[in-house]
């Protein structure tokens, strides 16, 4: 047992023997060193000490950027309304590379404004037109700032691309604008109120339905009360230009204005002020933001209507322009549209319910010159005001036409006219009587029969008319063009763009008004009584080709006009032109008339010179005809090219040829230079493989012509080295004839032999034999002493094919120059020699040198010999005889 231990409880013992009691021992407890409160209370104060430094730290956020250009790790600051509140710690890349993840911390004090939708974006320094934004950037460097938002507690943010342009400060308004388009308006664009700027444009985007755009508009506090509930707003970018003949107006707000677009906008006095997120609509511009009486209308389908421009008028003053147009498809099967007018509020009591409006369209005429600005303004509408003063004010009115208010007046006189065509009278234009305008021509149809017209004629002036007045299209400037000249009838200036119609006064006319009567062409016409509906012809023609006339050409008589072309027609066989001869002229019309058509103007090139005979203008331009009376009397019909043609029917030679180079319709045929016929067909002879030409000769010289030994020769321009022949000949080839004297034939050859055979056409023939025809062609001339006395006519081959056979022609009147020893040799135009004296070129013509040539001498010393035969034969030397320089009789 140990020492103070209790001995166990033995109940027999106790009973037999007395207790023994023992001292107890007391034990005093060890208590802890004091040594040991200095760590607990480092540990306190270390704690606290730590817990103060997190709260001083405060909130560590996240914001990613899409690129980190101008943000440094602890030196970017994050500022709010000027203030910093924290700063950048870490600059990194996300995990994918796509974005920067900038850490940052924040302020405690700042917490607060970490909300969900709070937005961050960096601000820089930049500077435009609309204004120096992130100016405090340029000197203190690139900061990132903030706008607070509403939401619960965030740590992670996504940064902004850009800032807002316009922030709202206390006591700012925020209104919006609803435009079909945005126009050249952006982002910080300036808003004025009488050109003075007193807000910005925020933001703008697309309406949920994307038909309509919303423009954030943010006015300053010290402006907002300008803001009223019916103010307008207009888009007042760009430069706003008026040209007219006041001058040139240019407007524009300001130069900003001109670049990003700008907003203004005015404000009725007694409005009521708006208040924060109100509507407006925004004008395209000043004009369409007007104020003013909107009065429905219903107008015609008519050109140039332009909304916001076409003016109304009242007594010649603008009271009023059109607002709107709306050409909806129900309003098309009637041809007409609904619109809106925006009339001068003071103009109110004009709206009467008897009153008109009227539709006026343009014309140039005397009516109009007064009001050039009326007149170049296109259509505009004019207010007949009713007499009904007391009415109530009308907001719909259905818009008449000119004529529509012509034919509506009381007791104006109707009168319908027809033509066969417009004779240049308009809508608009007036009904004259000696001068004197007493009606108007409201309406015009166009149809299959012709053209018909109805005229108004004033009340005070119906009994003018009569049943058997005349209309004449009126014509103030008249021109007349003809054979005598140009004829001018003018009336007054003031009246030269009157036109219209004009009634022959008759101060004796008979019968009362009729209701339709026939507008006449012309004063000429209607003196005659000829409507241009019923001219019948005097005669009808036929032409295998249609010449150069239509209707309305002339028709001639030895130069004189005597009547018309009513009508060309084509048929399946040839053209039927009806021509109408004035009656007083219609005696010389008979059976033994031709007609031919008559050229614009004839051309006779000769060596002489030019000589041109023009028709008169109006030939020119319109065509005519003419005819006379010779020949039999067979009733011909038929319309001839030309005169000549005409003159020479019955009188028919054929020419016949081996081709038709050259040849052509219409070429003339001359005899010592006279023009005495012409070629009328050419046509293929394929049983004999020729050409063959018919012509026609006038009849004077048909007789004298058509003989056998008649020589017809092709004549055209030859073009040559040496020179050029047949100029008369340059722009049409023509049929030179040389008469015979054999027994009347109508058949001969043309003959297109190369012009310089006609003048050795009865010279000798001989042939030369060469063993080669070097240089030499059909045509090279033959020379005597350089002299040209004939030419080569062909070349060919000898029957063994060994030498070459030249056959020429010398002239008759030389002939007596070859003799039966005459030599011949080449000559090329050129010679070559070289010796102990040097070089010797001697050169001949142009012709020699590009066409070759022959020539020939007769030796000397020896007794003249007999003239050469015909077909005699010749040696051709290839070059000059050595010793011909010595021959006395000539060596070339």
């Amino acid at each position: 047992m140990t020492k103070n231990q209790t001995p166990p409880h033995n109940p027999a013992p106790q009973a037999a023997s007395t207790p023994k009691v023992q001292n107890a021992t007391v034990r005093r407890l060890k208590s802890i060193s004091p040594f040991w409160l200095l760590p607990i209370v480092a540990l306190i104060i270390g704690l606290a000490l730590f817990a103060r430094i997190l709260d001083e730290q405060g909130e560590s956020i996240t914001i990613y950027f899409s690129n980190g250009a101008g943000i440094t790790a602890d030196k970017t600051p994050i500022r709010y309304q000027g203030l910093q509140i924290g700063v950048v710690k870490k600059v990194k890349f996300t995990e994918d590379l796509k974005r920067i993840m900038v850490t940052a911390s924040i302020n405690p004090e700042a917490k607060t404004v970490l909300r969900e939708h709070t937005k961050f974006w960096l601000v820089r320094p930049s500077a435009s037109l609309a204004g120096i934004s992130g100016l405090d950037a340029l000197v203190s460097g690139n900061y990132i700032t903030l706008a607070p938002g509403g939401g619960d507690s965030a740590d992670e943010f996504i940064a902004e691309s850009e800032g807002p342009m316009a922030q709202m400060d206390e006591g700012d308004i925020l209104i919006h604008l609803l435009a079909d388009n945005l126009g050249s308006i952006s982002a910080g664009a300036s808003v004025n109120y009488r050109k003075i700027p007193v807000g910005s444009i925020s933001d703008y985007r697309f309406l949920e339905d994307q038909k309509k755009v919303q423009i954030d508009v943010v006015i300053n506090k010290s402006y907002s009360h300008l803001v009223k509930k019916d103010s307008r707003f207009w888009n007042s970018s760009g430069l706003q230009t008026d040209i007219s003949l006041s001058g040139i107006s240019v407007d524009m707000d300001s130069i900003t204005s001109l670049v990003i677009g700008g907003v203004s906008f005015d404000s009725p006095e007694d409005s009521p002020i708006a208040v924060n997120g109100e509507s407006y609509t925004l004008y395209q511009d000043e004009k369409s933001a007007q104020r003013g009486i909107e009065v429905e209308i219903t107008l015609p389908n008519i050109r140039g209507l332009k909304i916001n421009n076409t003016p109304l008028y009242y007594q010649n003053f603008k009271i009023g322009t059109l607002a709107a147009l709306d050409a909806q498809a129900e309003n098309r099967d009637n041809n007409s549209v609904r619109g809106k007018l925006l009339v001068d509020e003071n103009m109110r009591n004009l709206l009467r319910s008897d009153s008109q409006i009227v539709i006026n369209e343009n014309s140039l005429n005397a009516d109009n010159l007064n009001n050039l600005e009326k007149l170049l303004a296109g259509p505009y509408f004019t207010l007949i005001a009713g007499s009904d003063a007391n009415s109530t004010p009308k907001t719909d009115f259905a818009v008449l036409t000119q004529s529509e208010l012509l034919l509506s007046l009381p007791k104006t006189l109707i009168i319908k006219l027809t033509a066969p065509e417009t004779y240049n009278v308009n809508v608009g234009q007036g009904v004259l009587y000696n001068g004197i305008r007493i009606g108007e021509i409201a309406q015009r149809k166009v149809s299959i029969e012709g053209v018909e017209f109805k005229i108004a004629i004033a009340k005070e002036y119906r009994d003018l008319i009569y049943a058997d007045t005349k209309f004449i299209a009126a014509s103030n400037l008249n021109v007349n063009i003809g054979v005598d000249g140009i004829q001018f009838e003018a009336a007054a200036p003031e009246k030269w763009l009157q036109g219209g119609i004009r009634i022959l006064a008759n101060k004796h006319g008979k019968g009362e008004a009729l209701t339709q009567y026939p507008l006449y062409k012309d004063l000429s016409s209607a003196e005659a009584g000829i409507t241009g509906d019923n001219l019948q012809p005097s005669i009808t023609l036929h032409s295998a080709v249609l010449p150069g006339i239509e209707s309305g050409s002339l028709v001639l008589y030895k130069q004189f006009p005597v009547g018309q072309i009513i009508a060309v027609q084509p048929t399946d066989k040839d053209f039927k032109i009806d021509v109408f001869i004035n009656s007083q002229y219609r005696n010389l019309l008979t059976d033994r008339s031709k007609f031919w058509s008559e050229s614009a103007a004839q051309v006779d090139i000769s060596p002489k010179g030019v000589n041109i005979q023009a028709a008169p203008i109006m030939r020119t331009l319109k065509g005519a005809i003419s005819f006379e009376n010779f020949g039999a009397a067979d009733k011909n019909t038929r319309l001839y090219s030309n005169e000549t043609a005409a003159r020479s029917v019955g009188n028919e030679i054929i020419l016949t040829s081996s081709d038709a180079k050259d040849l052509s319709r219409g070429m003339p045929i001359r005899y010592m230079g006279i023009t005495i016929g012409e070629v009328v067909s050419i046509e293929i002879d394929k049983s004999q493989q020729r050409i063959v030409s018919k012509a026609l000769i006038q009849p004077n010289y048909y007789a004298l012509i058509s003989k056998k030994g008649s020589r017809f020769q092709l004549i055209s321009p030859q073009i040559s080295a040496g020179a050029i022949a047949n100029l008369d000949s340059l722009l049409q080839p023509y049929i030179n004839v040389e008469v015979g004297g054999g027994e009347i034939s109508k058949t001969f050859r043309l003959n297109k032999e190369i012009s310089n055979a006609s003048k050795f056409a009865n010279g000798i023939p001989l042939i030369l034999e060469t063993s080669s025809a070097f240089n030499l062609t059909e045509g090279s001339p033959v020379q005597y002493r350089g002299i040209e006395v004939g030419l080569v006519q062909k070349m060919t081959l000898d029957e063994l094919g060994d030498r070459v056979l030249v056959d020429i022609i010398i002239g008759n009147k030389y002939k007596h120059l070859v003799r039966q020893n005459s030599e011949f040799w080449i000559t090329s135009g050129y010679s070559f020699g070289f010796g102990l004296q040097g070089f010797a070129f001697e050169t001949g013509s142009v012709q020699q040198f590009l066409k070759g040539g022959i020539s020939f001498g007769t030796p000397s010393g020896q007794v003249v010999q007999p003239a050469a035969k015909a077909k005699q034969r010749f040696l051709l030397q290839q070059k000059l005889p050595e010793d011909s320089k010595f021959w006395n009789q000539g060596a070339y």
